[in-house]
């Protein structure tokens, strides 16, 4: 495979949050400025909401994760390499499963 083949294949960075009509659950992923384009509902506060929720949920997660790092590198700084591999790989599940929300 050359090298265009293998970035097609790439998930394009960042990633979006899919955002649908609260009336007829249309994907709204073109801006039409502020209207449903499959049932002409205004939506420029629901999208609105839901981006502010994703942002605090994104700090809230950086903020957890920090923290979580912080103290597993303290806690596993006498540690032998693989109780350290351990604890990390335990605080990146808890990380996925606090924000599996975000990776899907």
């Amino acid at each position: 495979m050359h090298a265009t083949g293998i970035a097609a294949n790439l998930i394009p960075m960042p990633l979006r949050t899919k955002i649908e009509c609260p009336h007829c659950n249309a994907d709204l992923v073109v801006k039409r400025g502020g209207v449903c384009p499959g049932c002409g509902a205004r939506i420029s506060e629901h999208v609105a909401r839901v981006r502010a929720r994703e942002k605090r949920i994104e700090q809230i997660v950086a903020v957890i994760g920090t923290v979580l790092v912080v103290g597993v590198a303290l806690v596993t700084s006498g540690a032998t390499l693989l109780e350290g591999i351990a604890a990390y790989a335990i605080v990146g599940g808890v990380m996925y499963y606090l924000a599996r929300r975000t990776f899907v």
